[in-house]
This record gives C-alpha cells, sequence and structure tokens, in this order.
C-alpha cells in the first residue's frame, strides 16, 4: 500500500504539470472534471481499458468497407483498446456514479476505478447513488470488491425494470450463447449482492430533478442513457448506446457482436444519432476515446463524432 501511494504521488506530480485539469492515478487512469451542467459537476472517471478482439467491431459489415473504416481509426493486429469512461455526476447533496466499472474480476487492463477515485479524493462511501445504464460486465462488476463487500455501501442502486428482469430471470442462461453465460453468472452475483439497496425503474423516470432516464434498449434489453440538463445545456451519459467513435457514427447499421438485441440497437442508435445531431447535446460515451467527452455531427452520409 505505502508503494501504491507513492506512485501515486508521483503520477500526479507528473500529469499536474503536464496535463491541465486531468488528476492521474499510479497506472495512468484518470478523473477529470469535465462540465458543468446547471448546479450539476460532471466527471469522467476511468476504469482502464478492456483488450478485445478486432472482430468484435463489425463482424457481418462488407470486409472491404470495415478494413477501410479500420485503417482510418488506426485500427490494425488482432486486438483494440477500449476505454471505459465511468461519469460522476456531483450536486449540492448528491453524489451519483453512473456504472461502477469491471472490478477484479473481468480483465487485468479494467478494473481502475478505485484508484481514479482515490486521485480525485472521492470516498466510496460518500456515493449516493448508483445508476447502472446496463449489466455487462465492465458496468456493473464493480458493485462489489474482492472480499464481495459492498463498493458503494451507503448508494441506493437504481436499474431500469427490463434490465433487471432479463439478467435476474431463472432461466437466463437459455437466452444467451453459451459464451456470454459468464455474463449472466457475474450480473447475478453482483445485483444479488445489492438486492436490498436496489431500486427499479423504467425509462422517462427522473433520477433526481434535473437528471432523466431514456430509453437506449438494444445493447441490452433494458439499457438506459441519461440526460442531463437545466434548460440551456445538456449532456447525455450514453452509457453503451454509441460504443465507437467511428463505427457506430459514420456506420450506425453494422451490428457489433456484443449487441444483445441487434435489430434494435441498430435502431436506437440511428434515433439517438438524429436527436444528437439536431440538439447539439454534449454526449458522454464510456467507451468513447477517454475521458469520452464529445458532440455529435452530421455529414453526408452519416454522423461524426467531434471530441471535446
Amino acid at each position: 500500500m505505502t508503494r501504491l501511494l507513492l506512485d501515486r504521488r508521483e503520477a500526479l506530480a507528473v500529469g499536474s504539470a503536464a496535463l491541465a485539469g486531468l488528476v492521474l492515478g499510479a497506472t495512468g487512469v484518470f478523473a477529470k472534471a469535465t462540465r458543468t451542467i446547471g448546479s450539476f459537476k460532471v466527471t469522467s472517471l476511468s476504469d482502464g481499458h478492456l483488450s478485445l478482439p478486432i472482430d468484435m467491431l463489425a463482424p457481418t459489415a462488407p470486409e472491404a468497407e470495415r478494413q477501410a473504416i479500420l485503417a482510418k481509426a488506426g485500427i490494425g493486429g488482432a486486438q483494440f483498446k477500449s476505454p471505459l469512461n465511468v461519469t460522476l455526476i456531483e450536486s449540492a447533496n448528491e453524489k451519483i456514479l453512473v456504472d461502477v466499472g469491471s472490478g477484479a474480476r473481468f480483465m487485468d487492463t479494467a478494473g481502475k476505478l478505485a484508484e481514479a477515485l482515490e486521485a480525485a479524493s472521492i470516498d466510496p462511501a460518500s456515493i449516493t447513488k448508483v445508476v447502472y445504464t446496463h449489466a455487462h460486465p465492465d458496468h456493473v462488476w464493480g458493485t462489489v470488491d474482492d472480499f464481495d463487500e459492498l463498493s458503494f455501501p451507503n448508494a441506493a442502486h437504481l436499474i431500469s425494470e427490463a434490465e433487471w428482469n432479463f439478467w435476474m430471470a431463472k432461466d437466463i442462461l437459455t437466452k444467451l450463447p453459451k459464451e456470454r453465460h459468464g455474463f449472466a453468472v457475474g450480473a447475478q452475483r453482483n445485483l444479488k449482492a445489492a438486492k436490498e439497496q436496489i431500486t427499479t425503474f423504467k425509462p422517462g423516470e427522473d433520477i433526481v430533478s434535473g437528471l432523466r432516464t431514456i430509453d437506449t434498449a438494444g445493447h441490452t434489453p433494458g439499457h438506459i442513457s441519461l440526460e442531463l440538463g437545466d434548460g440551456k445545456q445538456q449532456l447525455v451519459v450514453l452509457g453503451d448506446a454509441l460504443t465507437h467513435p467511428i463505427i457506430s457514427f459514420a456506420h450506425p447499421e453494422w451490428r457489433p457482436a456484443t449487441d444483445q438485441e441487434p435489430d434494435k440497437a441498430v435502431a436506437t442508435r440511428k434515433r439517438l444519432l438524429d436527436q444528437l445531431a439536431t440538439t447539439g447535446a454534449t454526449v458522454l460515451g464510456y467507451h468513447l476515446p477517454a475521458p469520452g467527452l464529445g458532440k455529435v455531427v452530421r455529414e453526408a452520409t452519416g454522423y461524426r463524432f467531434v471530441g471535446l
């Protein structure tokens, strides 16, 4: 522990000199305040990254087009890195964490949220609410720590009714391919641990005044995003509604391997992109380039993500 604290101080010293507004932890994960929306402060916290097979990006897309897009994105080789941006929303009375990262049991490159919180001087016990966009491992497995104790013991935990019902169903394994059975086991382990503190909601309901849930189902059956606004400014926390900074925007019709309901996910992406380009809302995406913040702009053949 002493060595970790020393490493963190050294990294903080380097980070503060090199990157204004960026707080670095020992392994390079960050906490960065990104926006103030009305009375809310929004901070992006790194949970590290995932290393994923490149074929997961768009396995059914025309090969020549897919290769051209990947080349444009600078992606080569067998794997690509997918950032993990956890959102913290603070007001005078609330500290709301949107998703909880991967925890220690998914990938070695992930599960860094606790360090990012420490770097930002955020006590996990001070978190008042946890809101899950969905229950995939990199969003929900951080619910418990290494000792299976709640990572955020004083927080109310909120999840959409459809998402809860899907993952907690007794016949869940019959609804998923065999390679996803571990996802279900992990979701149930983590959600059951927080059961006494879990409340379900339906899309359209407010988490608190000014923070509204929106239906972005498709990636999972009960996936939601969050819309934060004060009438003048608007920020949408996407979760996994848009997961890649080029493919999801230029080709929303392509189907990544991670979508559980591909047709619905395509419809959601198209609707969401049109809405975001029209309103000019800022977005914060879980897997978009760190810290995940940007805008959606229209192009002749689709849309483009512009990082901020």
